[in-house]
């Protein structure tokens, strides 16, 4: 099970959000403490940030701990608009570098903290079978969460909102489930524009998600995280809920 922590706000460095805190994001990588499957992530990190220039992204095969510049190269790269990530690889997609989230297209970047089980075997052709040709022919590799971005990008251009096309993709994947199987799927979304979270699965358990607004280490804006960064002022977000940060503020909402 992945990790992911995402800031919008005032502009920040990406060595407070992913190196911040007591228990920062890198440490998770290593140390977590709310894991509903696996034990470590260490296959890989990414970061997807936007600024003046649009979106950018920054991922890496290797553990956060394996770069010892990595710290003083993210203090240097400044956004209101950050979406970071630690890997857990699933059993049964390669760990290889197209697996890596968030993915950035059209302006959005997009990571899944979860799985779509059997997705290589069971579900793979299934649910790319419904990509228009344009998008299955931009795919760079065969991950759930790829698969699940480019289906929610074409809601979204079809007319549909960040949370509607997420709860629509999400009740795709549920209905292709075997009788007692299980999905985890929260769901990140961020563009220049804010962050859309759903905290959800398919059947079983929901993973642990949690929303802080001016709480260290960024100190200002809204910060989302899979485990707190710091020990105060952190809001769990309930299970089967959705998350809209814009600059008109912040809501949690049930779907």
């Amino acid at each position: 099970m992945c990790r992911i922590a995402a800031y919008y706000g005032p502009p920040r460095s990406a060595r407070e959000l992913i190196f911040g805190g007591g228990h920062s994001l890198a440490s998770q990588s290593w140390a977590p403490s709310e894991l509903l499957h696996g034990t470590v992530n260490v296959d890989g990190w990414g970061l997807a940030w936007h600024d003046a220039d649009g979106p950018g992204r920054l991922t890496r095969m290797a553990p956060i701990w394996h770069d010892p510049d990595l710290p003083a190269l993210l203090g240097r790269l400044r956004s209101g608009a950050m979406i970071a990530a630690l890997r857990n690889g699933t059993p049964g997609l390669p760990v290889d570098a197209s697996g890596v989230a968030p993915y950035v297209r059209d302006g959005w970047a997009f990571c899944l903290n979860g799985f779509v089980p059997g997705f290589r075997l069971r579900h793979m052709r299934g649910l790319r079978a419904q990509l228009s040709d344009a998008s299955y022919a931009s795919l760079t590799g065969v991950s759930d969460t790829e698969t699940l971005f480019l289906l929610i990008l074409e809601r979204m251009a079809a007319g549909a909102e960040p949370v509607g096309a997420m709860v629509a993709i999400g009740e795709l994947v549920r209905d292709r489930l075997a009788p007692g199987e299980d999905a985890p799927l929260t769901m990140a979304l961020g563009s220049a524009d804010g962050l859309w979270f759903l905290n959800s699965s398919a059947g079983g358990p929901v993973n642990s998600l949690y929303l802080g607004v001016d709480v260290e280490p960024l100190g200002a804006g809204v910060t989302l995280a899979s485990e707190r960064l710091s020990a105060d002022g952190w809001e769990p977000v309930p299970p089967h809920h959705a998350v809209s940060v814009t600059d008109a503020g912040w809501s949690i909402t049930a779907t």
